[in-house]
């Protein structure tokens, strides 16, 4: 799917005091010759600006993903949905998305030399719970990396690219918010695609490093378990059943 001959950007969405993770990443990214910029991204810690409460569903939220949200949550969302605004605003074919703690190295630089994001609307460098269709094709796409269409929707912001017809399916399938940043919508109609080994990594989340882990962490705790012996009267089960067994994880 190739656009333009134009070079896509690769942007990181960063908090703007993130410094130790700024440098960190530059350093990566300038041993490998590739150019990038930093984008603030939406800061949630202490509760969301006024101005975006009329782009959430507080209410809707609790109905489509089972539980509240934190704000560092939405905000880590809306950070990404600007830069989706940012792509169709400024007619840009697209761009390579990373967060600020992603690890790269000479695997991103071969994706990004071989082009390999003018290949579908959108390509997940670094995916986990990552479900692909059992008799699914994998297509080749550089000389050390394939591509796989995901079976739904797969977990992690990390790293991707997309193009400008998937940030505006984005954009026009996510508003008001009632999922997180990974991904607010269901991504798998664009299609989706698995980069096959992950291109991007992301470090190990230990307890108390990660300010949205903390904010969903103190959420999640005390909400009411399913009880798990009526799970064979749901039909939530056997569709789960029944997908498991046309699926396989990769991630």
């Amino acid at each position: 799917m190739t656009e333009t001959a134009a070079p896509w950007p690769v942007l990181v969405v960063s908090l703007a005091d993130a410094q130790a993770r700024r440098r960190a990443l530059t350093a990566q990214l300038e041993a490998l010759s590739i150019p990038f910029r930093f984008v603030d991204a939406v800061d949630g810690r202490n509760g969301l600006a006024a101005r975006y409460e009329t782009m959430i569903d507080r209410p809707g939220t609790e109905v489509q993903f089972g539980r509240p949200l934190a704000d560092a949550e939405y905000a880590c969302a809306l950070s990404h949905l600007s830069l989706y605004r940012r792509i169709v605003d400024e007619d840009l074919p697209g761009a390579i998305v990373l967060e600020d703690d992603a690890r790269v190295g000479p695997l991103f630089a071969e994706f990004l030399r071989g082009r390999g994001f003018e290949a579908a609307d959108l390509i997940q460098l670094d995916h986990l719970h990552g479900d692909v269709w059992r008799f699914g094709t994998q297509t080749p796409l550089t000389g050390g990396i394939r591509i796989v269409r995901a079976a739904r929707n797969a977990s992690l912001t990390t790293g991707y690219s997309i193009s400008r017809r998937g940030a505006a399916h984005i954009l026009d399938h996510a508003l008001p918010l009632r999922g997180p940043a990974d991904w607010p919508c269901d991504v798998t109609a664009l299609p989706a695609m698995l980069a096959l080994p992950r291109v991007v990594d992301h470090p190990r989340i230990e307890p108390g490093t990660s300010d949205i882990e903390k904010a969903r962490a103190s959420l999640v705790t005390g909400l009411p378990q399913p009880r798990r012996g009526l799970r064979f009267f749901r039909a939530a089960y056997w569709r789960r059943w029944w997908f498991k067994r046309r699926t396989r994880r990769v991630s």
